[in-house]
């Protein structure tokens, strides 16, 4: 199974588009946020002005199974492998945009064992957008998906974690998905320099 994941690994740092040369600053920009929020849009613009790896646990699923199911033994591959991934990467002194819901704390633990263990900085970063937004980026989603979506989340998906609530951080900043999203994204950049 290392073996395995070990090529996995190889073969989706090709796809993720690392940086050719770390930047010397390991961190772990830990996104949070409900689906629909843009977190995606969000982890693609500062993975762009941070010069970081963008790691989506929605694309690694698609990589990994045909038709997803969430089953707790899929979560775990895929979650397993996005964590040797995230590890190499901050060992590299890459900077690293997950990109996944990660609203419960107990989820969020290993990825920022990972980010303690590599002495990586870590920001939490929760993306929000307003209601209406989401709905819209939903109700589109259930017709055709944009191309780079890998997403499964639906409106009921969006009200069952809603519903769930989120196990806030310590320490965590807001990032706005809407018309001044640029600033938020110079905001989060300038945190980390």
């Amino acid at each position: 199974m290392a073996e395995h994941s070990r090529e996995l690994v190889a073969q989706l740092r090709g796809e993720i588009g690392v940086p050719e040369r770390p930047n010397g600053r390991a961190a772990l920009v830990m996104l949070m946020g409900l689906p629909g929020t843009g977190k995606t849009h969000c982890a693609r613009l500062l993975a762009r002005r941070l010069g970081a790896a963008h790691v989506a646990t929605d694309h690694l699923r698609s990589r990994l199974f045909v038709a997803a199911s969430y089953a707790a033994e899929e979560n775990r591959a895929v979650f397993s492998l996005a964590e040797a991934l995230v590890e190499e990467l901050l060992a590299e002194g890459h900077i690293v945009v997950l990109d996944a819901t990660n609203l419960i704390a107990d989820f969020r633990a290993p990825m920022e064992n990972v980010a303690s263990r590599s002495g990586a900085t870590l920001l939490h970063v929760l993306v929000v957008a307003e209601e209406a937004d989401v709905r819209a980026r939903l109700a589109a989603r259930a017709v055709a998906r944009a191309d780079g979506d890998h997403s499964d989340a639906d409106l009921g998906v969006y009200e069952r974690m809603r519903a769930r609530g989120f196990d806030q951080p310590e320490h965590f900043v807001e990032l706005r998905n809407g018309p001044d999203v640029d600033a938020g994204i110079e905001r989060i950049a300038a945190s980390l320099t």
